[in-house]
Formats: C-alpha cells, structure tokens, sequence
C-alpha cells in the first residue's frame, strides 16, 4: 500500500503528515526493501515510512480509548523497528546517528509491549498510555529525530522534519517525569535527547 504524504510549511519548520483518512484506512505499513547499506532514495522512504508509523501512533495517543487506531498503532510500531534498522546500516553513520539508534533499540520493545497491554487488558489505558507518552516524547521521538537527520545528512538525502510530537507531549515534563495539566509550560523541555 502506497501512502500520500502533504507537506505544510510552518513558520518554524516543515511537517510531513499524513493525511487523516490515510491514517484510518492503512492497515499495514508500505514494504521497503532497501539496499545494503541503503542507498538515499532508501533513506528517504525509510524515513517516510516512519514518519507515517509515528503520526498512527501520535494518533492513537491523541484518542486513547478508540481500539481501532489501538491495532493499528501496534501495527505500526511494529514497523519502526524495521525501519531503525535500514538506517543503522547506512555507511559510515556519524556517531549521533548511532547513539540515537542504540537509544530507539533499548525503548521500542516497551512501547509495543505497553500497547498490546492495553489491547489484551494487562494493564488500563490510563497507566499503559502513561508510560508510553513519557518514553516516546522524553527519548524516542528526540533519538528518531536525532537518527534521521544523521542518516539523511550522511546520504546527502536533504533536510528532514523532526518527527511529529502527540498532544501529551506539549504537558510532560521530562525532566521530573511528570505530566503537567497546565499545558506547554514544559514544551521547550521537550526534543532533548542526550546522545
């Protein structure tokens, strides 16, 4: 399955989002299958492709309680594992670059595992998504963002967005691990990863 990417402009920077109705009606990331070590056409749908993976689960996340875009969250998710690893293989991959995946490796297990609590009911929505939000916006969306803009500098791919954050995150105060009910007093805390 092909996805349609819009690309809007903000005064801050460019975003690659889906649209809605793609979110709703993919039911299965696209299949790569890149080069070894990736060339940066393979760069740049690997980074596609995951960008599409963390907007369903953004999605997801902005709706705790639809069980639809619970299953395809999981999906997804489950995707960006495979493509962490077509990045990973890009040669020569600055330092930066590899931290940042060697990061994103020890946190996606708990994300998928956190998800699939949620759908199979060992643990509430609450707790399950809790623990999610807190993972992906203090260290994984910041490590992806981190990993892309290595693999597509080292490619000579051009420049690429940061990954999109979820509402929650604008709330989380990754310093203290808390979320704060009063909104984006801590969002410039936010994209800091420590690689």
């Amino acid at each position: 399955m092909h996805f349609s990417i819009i690309s809007s402009t903000t005064s801050t920077r460019t975003t690659v989002r889906p649209p809605a109705a793609t979110i709703a009606k993919a039911a299965i990331p696209r299949v790569l299958k890149p080069a070894s070590p990736p060339t940066a056409t393979d760069v740049k749908n690997s980074i596609v492709n995951w960008e599409t993976s963390v907007n369903t689960v953004n999605d997801y996340l902005n709706n705790p309680e639809n069980k639809t875009k619970l299953a395809y969250a999981i999906v997804f998710a489950k995707d960006e594992p495979v493509q962490l690893a077509t990045l990973m293989k890009v040669s020569a991959l600055p330092k930066t670059g590899v931290k940042a995946g060697t990061v994103l490796m020890g946190n996606f297990p708990s994300i998928v595992s956190n998800l699939q609590s949620i759908q199979n009911g060992a643990m509430t929505t609450q707790d399950a998504t809790a623990a999610v939000n807190f993972n992906r916006c203090c260290t994984v969306l910041p490590a992806i963002g981190a990993l892309w803009t290595a693999a597509a500098n080292q490619t000579k791919v051009g420049a690429v967005s940061m990954p999109n954050l979820e509402t929650q995150c604008s709330q989380m105060s990754c310093a203290s691990g808390v979320s704060m009910s009063g909104g984006a007093a801590n969002a410039t805390r936010m994209g800091v990863v420590r690689v």
